[in-house]
């Protein structure tokens, strides 16, 4: 089952949850609220020592050599 992040538009709650296919109906664990959108998710992986992330800026050189804060393309 993967893994989905998800913006309430109600309320503003970001939150992640499980879903078993894509006509499950997921609301806002917050306010209720049943038509959240779906966040693009980031996803970071190492390659030779060297992080790579799966969205944001691919031109930053930055990003490679300290992943956890980015100072030239603003990514954490």
């Amino acid at each position: 089952m993967p893994m989905y992040e998800f913006l309430c538009p109600r309320c503003g709650h970001e939150f992640e949850d499980l879903v078993r296919n894509a006509r499950e109906k997921v609301e806002c664990p917050s306010c209720g609220h049943g038509k959240v959108e779906r966040l693009l998710s980031r996803v970071a992986f190492s390659v030779g020592g060297k992080f790579t992330a799966s969205a944001g800026s691919s031109d930053c050189s930055s990003c490679s050599s300290s992943p956890s804060s980015c100072s030239g393309c603003g990514s954490h």
